[in-house]
């Protein structure tokens, strides 16, 4: 079976993650992607969904949470 990916790039099997300290329902930042460039020169994009947090990168498509969206997540909080 090929999986296809949604428009975050993120498997559509894949659960967004929700972590305290926002609610995602009505917030004015849905939809919004930031963007990650890693070392090798890599681009990720860590996007707020209605339902939570999506990234691209392989620990979120793999393991469902990333430092990609703990780092965002913090920066919004604080």
């Amino acid at each position: 079976m090929i999986e296809t990916l949604n428009l975050y790039g993120v498997s559509p099997f894949k659960v967004p993650l929700k972590m305290t300290g926002i609610n995602f329902d009505d917030h004015h930042l849905v939809g919004f992607s930031w963007p990650y460039t890693n070392s090798q020169g890599k681009t990720y994009h860590t996007t707020m969904t209605e339902r939570g947090w999506v990234c691209n990168c392989t620990g979120f498509n793999f393991h469902g949470k990333c430092k990609h969206i703990r780092q965002v997540h913090e920066r919004l909080v604080a």
